[in-house]
């Protein structure tokens, strides 16, 4: 089949030496996730939060040499009986940069797609969005959970968190 092929030519088995072994942030998340979701959005009381279950994958690609991960959100079995209005089936993918000593990343879903930025601070994974006062965090990574948030700038200066995210790996079923 031709899916096969694709997948198969898509897919890879381990790093590749163009991602030094020091710059390999990413190693500790391939793998399947289950995530919960917490924001605002939709919810009259802003002391309130959202909470929606969703998934995300992250692979080794391109003969090693990128990390893609799906981001599914909510979950693919609850998206027919959980709809949300702002629901979303990203695809992103990371280079490494070896000039900038760094990964550059595309993130694609059918509301809008973003360039970013990443560097590695103290132990958190940074995601800076191109062009606009907005970054994505992943911390607390251990081998079985992580933390990630969606942060803006605020006026005053601050980091404001807009949503955030507590992921465990998928137990093989």
């Amino acid at each position: 089949m031709r899916e096969e092929e694709f997948v198969k030519a898509l897919l890879a088995e381990g790093r590749a030496d163009a991602i030094p072994e020091e710059y390999d942030w990413y190693a500790p998340l391939i793998g399947d996730w289950d995530f919960d979701y917490w924001d605002s959005f939709g919810v009259a009381n802003p002391s309130e939060k959202r909470h929606v279950k969703g998934e995300w994958l992250f692979r080794r690609v391109l003969e090693g040499t990128g990390i893609e991960d799906l981001f599914i959100c909510p979950l693919r079995t609850t998206r027919d009986t959980d709809p949300q209005p702002d629901a979303e089936y990203g695809v992103a993918l990371r280079m490494f940069n070896a000039e900038k000593k760094c990964y550059d990343m595309v993130y694609a879903c059918k509301q809008y797609m973003k360039r970013l930025e990443i560097h590695k601070v103290a132990e958190k994974i940074e995601c800076h969005v191109v062009g606009e006062q907005e970054k994505w965090v992943f911390s607390d990574i251990t081998e079985n959970t992580f933390h990630w948030c969606n942060m803006t700038l605020a006026e005053d200066g601050n980091w404001k968190v807009n949503s955030e995210i507590f992921a465990k790996r998928k137990v093989n079923e």
